[in-house]
C-alpha cells in the first residue's frame, strides 16, 4: 500500500466577488478572502482552513500510531495559530504554524505519547509538504 499512488479530487468554483465554493463529492463549503484582504467577516478562509487541515492530518496520522502502539486515547483537542506575513518572493506566506494539543490518555500511556507525537509529525503528509518552508511547532499537554 505504501508504494501505491492515491488520487484525490475536488472542485473549486468562483461564486462572485471573492466567494468560492469547494466541492468534494456531496460536501460543499464556501470559502472567502479574509477581511484584511477584502473579504467579509465570519466566513471560512484559506488562511484558517490550511492550518486546520495540517492539524487534522497530524491527528489522523497520530491515530495510526495510537493503534500500532496500543494507546488508549480518551480525548484530543487542538488549537492552531498560524502566522502569515510577507514572502521574500512577494505576496504572503505562512511563516509559522503552531498546534497546541490537549490530549487525554491513561497514566500508563503517557510515556508513549512523545514517540507517537514525533512519528505523527514525521509522517503527516502535509507536514512533509511544508517542511523547510514553514516552521511547524507542535506541543501538547495532558488533560
Amino acid at each position: 500500500m505504501a508504494d501505491q499512488m492515491h488520487v484525490y479530487e475536488s472542485d473549486v468554483s468562483w461564486i462572485d466577488d471573492r466567494r468560492t465554493e469547494v466541492s468534494v463529492g456531496d460536501h460543499r463549503i464556501e470559502v472567502d478572502s479574509p477581511p484584511e484582504f477584502g473579504g467579509p467577516e465570519g466566513q471560512l478562509y484559506p488562511e484558517t482552513l490550511f492550518p486546520s487541515v495540517l492539524a487534522s492530518c497530524l491527528l489522523t496520522t497520530f491515530l495510526e500510531f495510537k493503534d500500532r502502539m496500543g494507546i488508549n486515547l480518551k480525548s484530543w483537542n487542538s488549537h492552531v495559530t498560524a502566522e502569515l506575513g510577507p514572502s521574500p518572493e512577494k505576496g504572503f506566506k505562512f511563516h509559522r504554524i503552531k498546534i497546541h494539543v490537549k490530549i487525554g490518555v491513561n497514566d500508563e500511556d503517557k510515556e508513549k505519547i512523545p514517540r507517537a507525537m514525533q512519528l505523527a509529525e514525521k509522517y503527516c503528509f502535509i507536514s512533509r509538504a511544508i517542511r523547510n518552508n514553514v516552521e511547524e511547532i507542535v506541543d501538547y499537554e495532558f488533560v
